[in-house]
């Protein structure tokens, strides 16, 4: 990985993620975590994410289908943030959840649903429910 893909990589990780998580990645390196770290961001954001043919909305999307199909909550959590900042609504993410149901199945969608669901509400975009649960309705 070259420096200018790692400069690229890490503006626009901040570009998605915001200054303080990168930083953060940034400041924990270490001389064993170093080439990692560079790989990460140099190839990863430097390269992937700076290519022109999707648009970030776009990448985001598909990176939170990728975690749901990997069962990746934790990464899924931050790219729900990314996701936000790339424009993307939260509608869309929640329907990636759904379209995640059809091809991952459901032990996937639903706890990916959760993740996404738990972390809207942490940024203030969701409301705790305040509705009754939903009741079937059975006919005799």
């Amino acid at each position: 990985m070259t420096a200018e893909s790692f400069q690229i990589g890490f503006k626009i990780q901040k570009e998605i993620f915001g200054d303080e998580f990168p930083q953060r990645a940034i400041d924990r390196t270490t001389p064993l975590s170093r080439p990692f770290q560079e790989a990460l961001v140099g190839f990863t954001f430097g390269e992937v994410w700076a290519r022109p043919h999707l648009t970030r909305d776009m990448r985001s999307l598909l990176t939170c289908a990728m975690l749901i199909a990997l069962n990746r909550p934790d990464q899924l959590r931050n790219h729900v943030r990314g996701a936000l900042n790339n424009g993307c609504t939260k509608e869309q993410i929640v329907e990636v959840c759904i379209h995640a149901l059809a091809y991952c199945g459901a032990p996937l969608s639903v706890s990916a649903h959760g993740t996404v669901i738990d972390e809207l509400q942490k940024l203030g975009l969701e409301p705790v429910p305040a509705l009754p649960p939903l009741t079937p309705t059975v006919k005799k």
